[in-house]
């Protein structure tokens, strides 16, 4: 069973047609290769470092930092130029090898940094313990400790992956971290908001894969957690920042490369990994059946060495991308868990050792950036390589990411709001209001941010008074005369959960009674479906490349059963696809003319 809205087989066929190719050329910056690598592994954060509206790119390096046959040495900021066409390298500390985060865990607006390492020898408070997190000034160049606690737990060998979010729900960023080999294990930190941090939660036993992300796998407005852990690989929070295991359904090892988004559009945070068989795989979390049921199809089942799921192409849907040996792939998603392989770039490296994405031109696409390793030397073969999407020439445009509907948040909570956004090359730097709505799109709305850097990502402490499932965003981007607004689509909830659209089964079975008949159809036909209540539904015709040629209906219809005619006289023979969509379904059945 799966918890797909478009659940026939006939889908893929649409989903080719509608698919364009995305290609990457490579930046050559001089500032990408201002500092020297050794090898091994590290992680990549993207984040707005200065609030310059410009995504940078941020890590503490591999094995070789600080100074073990390379120059890499702490926190390491390369700065975005605006175009990603070139970068300037600051580096601020001495320690490094982990694993690094990204956030504002003091709430006064600026970038903070989490990170977790091997080398702590720094010999001064900036870089003497194995977990620690630094105020940022807002320049992404000073880095001031804000870490007592951290590291207390018994936390001895080297600690690694590590990531930032509300885990209790009172407003303040608190972190999570995997450690790095056995047998550190796994702590979660809460932030006391003085500078203080206390565990919540951890054990120190199990073999590591290093990382570990945050993440609301059941939608109950809790963050939950998965690690690349011996010990376990996903954990549900109960609110506190206390976690137990949810790992029914997961086939995969501790040894994995992992990444976090909402695939299938439900509202629920879904699970990316690469198992310990080089396959790609993304599981969504079965509410009912208490499981992780994998939603796989068209993804690469051998060969993978790294994986990042973001919205490439802008069509509001996560896309899987994908490292192999000399290749990095993109798989397009549709929503609802098929993926088609859309773009590729040939490289020199066959290791990938850190990964991200992220829109570095603000054309609206997201780019590439990774830390790879092509072997040409035992030492000193890690390479930082950004490549970006092609340029295009894009109008202004803004797309919700998250929320983007059916989320469930926990009043009083951080949240990251996220956006993808295109602006006129030629233009001023844009900037982003959000607004929002308890009461549903015809408001009244209030302003959460005005005049915000367009850098994808806003930090948003929930109100703490709301308790409504009918919560909308409204985002408006500026660059100088031009400007865009844009509602989401969907509702979310605060308090009490927005309800997602009805799951139904693929297993053959059509659970609506979805039909269309006579098929081939030579004069006309019948769209044949099944309502549970009341709802605007538009039934539409579409040809092979995606493009609507017909609309049938696009009204409010009646629970109960309906059949709708099809006036296939009016199209030439061939391939088509009856499409229905409403708040409750989204079906798809392939139809044949012949004629």
């Amino acid at each position: 069973m799966k918890k797909n809205y478009l659940l026939l087989s006939a889908l893929s066929l649409c989903f080719i047609g509608a698919n364009a190719q995305l290609n990457y050329t490579q930046v050559t910056s001089s500032g990408l290769t201002a500092v020297t690598f050794e090898m091994g592994m590290a992680e990549i954060e993207i984040g707005d470092v200065d609030g310059d509206g410009d995504l940078d790119i941020v890590s503490i390096g591999d094995h070789g930092s600080p100074h073990v046959n390379a120059t890499e040495q702490g926190v390491m900021v390369w700065k975005n130029n605006g175009t990603g066409s070139a970068w300037t390298l600051n580096k601020s500390g001495d320690f490094g090898y982990g694993g690094i985060a990204l956030g504002d865990v003091n709430n006064d607006g600026k970038m903070d940094v989490g990170y977790a390492m091997h080398h702590d020898y720094s010999g001064v408070s900036f870089g003497d313990q194995l977990i620690e997190v630094a105020l940022g000034n807002g320049t992404g160049s000073t880095w001031n400790p804000y870490d007592n606690g951290l590291a207390a737990n018994g936390e001895t060998y080297g600690m690694f992956g590590i990531d930032f979010a509300d885990v209790n729900n009172d407003g303040l960023l608190d972190l999570a971290s995997n450690s790095f080999g056995c047998c550190s294990g796994i702590h979660i930190y809460k932030n006391n908001g003085n500078g203080s941090w206390t565990q919540t939660d951890g054990v120190n036993a199990g073999n590591s894969g290093e990382w570990v992300k945050f993440g609301d796998f059941n939608n109950d407005g809790n963050v939950d957690l998965t690690t690349a852990n011996e010990v376990g690989l996903v954990w549900s929070n109960n609110g506190t920042g206390f976690f137990s295991s949810m790992q029914a359904g997961i086939t995969t090892d501790w040894f994995m490369q992992l990444d976090v988004a909402d695939v299938n559009n439900d509202g629920a945070k879904d699970l990316c990994v690469i198992d310990t068989a080089a396959a790609a795989k993304v599981f969504y979390y079965n509410k009912n059946q208490s499981k992780w049921i994998s939603i796989s199809s068209g993804l690469p089942t051998s060969g993978c060495l790294n994986i990042s799921v973001k919205d490439m192409n802008m069509d509001g849907n996560a896309d899987v991308v994908v490292c192999k040996k000399n290749v990095v792939e993109v798989y397009a998603g549709d929503g609802y868990g098929n993926w088609l392989l859309s773009g590729s770039v040939t490289v020199p490296e066959n290791e990938f050792n850190a990964m991200a994405t992220g829109d570095f031109d603000n054309d609206g696409y997201s780019d590439i950036v990774f830390l790879g390793r092509d072997y040409s030397s035992s030492m000193n073969d890690n390479h930082l390589r950004v490549y970006l999407h092609d340029a295009m020439v894009h109008g202004i445009n803004i797309v919700p990411v998250n929320p983007k509907g059916f989320e469930c948040f926990a009043p009083g909570s951080v949240q990251f709001v996220n956006w993808m956004s295109s602006v006129p090359p030629s233009g001023p730097a844009a900037t982003v209001m959000i607004e929002f709505s308890s009461t549903g799109t015809a408001g009244p709305w209030s302003t959460i941010a005005s005049g915000a850097p367009n850098n994808g990502t806003y930090q948003w402490i929930v109100p703490s008074a709301i308790n409504s499932p009918n919560c909308y965003l409204k985002y408006t981007i500026t660059s100088g005369n031009n400007t865009k607004t844009v509602v989401m689509s969907n509702a979310f909830g605060i308090g009490t959960c927005a309800t997602p659209p009805t799951a139904v089964e693929e297993n053959g079975q059509n659970t609506l009674g979805f039909s269309v008949y006579p098929n081939p159809m030579v004069t006309q036909g019948y769209a044949h479906f099944n309502l549970e209540r009341s709802s605007l539904v538009k039934i539409q015709i579409v040809d092979m490349l995606g493009k609507e040629v017909s609309v049938i209906v696009n009204e409010t219809l009646a629970a109960g059963s309906h059949n709708t005619r099809i006036p296939v006289e009016n199209l030439n023979a061939g391939i088509y696809f009856c499409k229905i969509t409403s708040a409750e379904i989204s079906l798809t059945e392939k139809i044949v003319v012949a004629k």
